[in-house]
């Protein structure tokens, strides 16, 4: 699994630069890299969009599916969280290549599932795949792309979470109302068989164009400990309490809105189109990220989309029961949760080393992944409980309000970091210039921003 060969050819975009600074953007690499974490996002809501006709399928109520919906979370943070050992060992290549084999087994045999425990074991399982994938899809691609662009390229990637579940929103009430809840499933596993083929082609070994080996040094930096290196704790805290804060919250939503909505009248052929919502709402929210981040910092951007989910989902508790606009205005509320889900990860890369990426975005999202299990939890409580769903999104409103604040915290005490033309990712003000323990001893500020992978001043 060694990959393509990179030196002298048009796949090793730093061949022909002596400094080995890559100038141009690598299209295999964020396709593909993208086109991963597309199935990453169709496969991790694929459970929640199946929960209304699982229930009538096997006669049981809708929140005794909460156990598996909470394993599947849980599955993904312990990917998220192993992932930065596993890239620093074997590579970015073989650690996405294994992942993808992974749920796509994984999701293959869900289609199989008999009852709720073989269901959540398999979901735990094909989760942990899932998590995988996406810190090292992210963590590649920013290493193989030029420093200057990685807020944005950690923005595209992520985002093929927001068109995986947009297109399994869409796809998702036409396949489950034609062939029942186990051919989303299918159909996600399939797409991923027909992806690996490419990858295995068209992916390259990360390493071989950096020049970063494995071993020790490389593992020491991918140690979880440097994320608490003093220049970054404080941020790193605040990083992960908005990812918690945000993820439980979608995922309250992304688990449970189909069920919810069959309150408003939504058939269960129909209900699936709250998940296309919330995509179509993310689709939005990752263009406003990506647009932001040339202009503004991250942060700044993430706070202003944190408005947007109070606000819509404020609107969306008073609302009747207007069907079209319900969609719309959810749509709201998944442009502002999707935006802070995808903008953490842009946040990681910006405040840890290269070296340290693939630790700091799995990390961050693994805290998330962690609300994510409490969100459907929580979800399933109120809905057994026979709260309204006005009632439901008026409580979620909270711990957004929560990850507001969090994030607003989070840009008073981050640096100014800003590109320069040549793309050696100065830093302005005050810390300017200083050296910080990030990544290991005397590394210069521009290591902040990524420009040296692991390198020492």
């Amino acid at each position: 699994m060694s990959g393509p060969t990179l030196s002298n050819s048009p796949d090793n975009p730093a061949a022909d630069n002596p400094a080995g600074a890559i100038t141009k953007p690598n299209w295999p690499v964020l396709i593909l890299a993208f086109i991963a974490v597309v199935l990453d996002g169709y496969d991790t809501i694929a459970l929640g969009l199946s929960v209304p006709a699982l229930k009538e399928d096997w006669g049981v109520p809708a929140s005794h599916f909460t156990p598996a919906l909470s394993l599947t979370s849980l599955g993904v943070a312990l990917g998220y969280i192993a992932v930065g050992r596993l890239t620093a060992r074997f590579g970015c290549r073989k650690v996405i290549l294994a992942a993808v084999i992974v749920f796509t087994i994984g999701s293959l045999l869900t289609a199989w599932a008999g009852n709720i425990v073989e269901l959540s074991l398999l979901r735990l399982i094909t989760g942990f795949g899932l998590g995988a994938v996406m810190p090292a899809a992210v963590a590649q691609a920013t290493a193989l792309n030029p420093v200057r662009h990685r807020q944005s390229i950690a923005v595209f990637v992520t985002m093929g979470i927001s068109l995986g579940a947009l297109i399994a929103g869409v796809l998702g009430s036409q396949i489950v109302s034609a062939y029942g809840w186990p051919s989303v499933f299918i159909v996600g596993a399939v797409a991923s068989a027909i992806l690996l083929p490419f990858l295995w082609r068209w992916l390259p070994d990360e390493r071989g164009v950096t020049g970063v080996v494995a071993g020790s040094e490389a593992r020491h930096h991918a140690a979880v400990a440097r994320l608490f290196d003093p220049a970054v704790r404080g941020r790193t805290l605040l990083l992960w309490g908005f990812a918690f804060m945000v993820f439980s919250v979608f995922y309250i939503f992304s688990s449970w809105l189909p069920t919810l909505l069959t309150s408003y009248g939504f058939s269960t052929g129909l209900a699936p189109l709250g998940s296309a919502a919330l995509g179509i709402g993310s689709i939005v929210g990752a263009g406003i990220l990506i647009v932001g981040a040339t202009r503004f910092r991250m942060s700044s951007v993430l706070a202003g989309t944190t408005v947007a989910a109070i606000v819509f989902l404020v609107l969306s508790a008073f609302l009747g029961a207007d069907k079209a606009l319900l969609l719309v205005v959810f749509g709201g509320v998944g442009l502002g949760l999707q935006a802070g889900m995808i903008g953490q990860a842009a946040v990681a890369v910006s405040i840890y080393p290269q070296a340290t990426a693939a630790t700091g975005v799995g990390w961050a999202s693994s805290m998330g992944r962690l609300g994510s299990v409490v969100g459907p939890i929580i979800g399933g409580a109120l809905i057994g409980l026979g709260l309204s769903t006005s009632a439901i999104v008026l409580i979620a409103c909270a711990p957004v309000a929560v990850a507001l604040g969090l994030i607003l915290l989070l840009r008073r005490t981050e640096p100014k970091v800003f590109d320069d033309a040549a793309g050696t990712g100065r830093l302005d003000g005050p810390e300017a210039g200083d050296r910080t323990t990030v990544g290991g001893p005397a590394m210069t500020s521009q290591t902040m921003n990524g420009h040296a992978i692991g390198g020492q001043a």
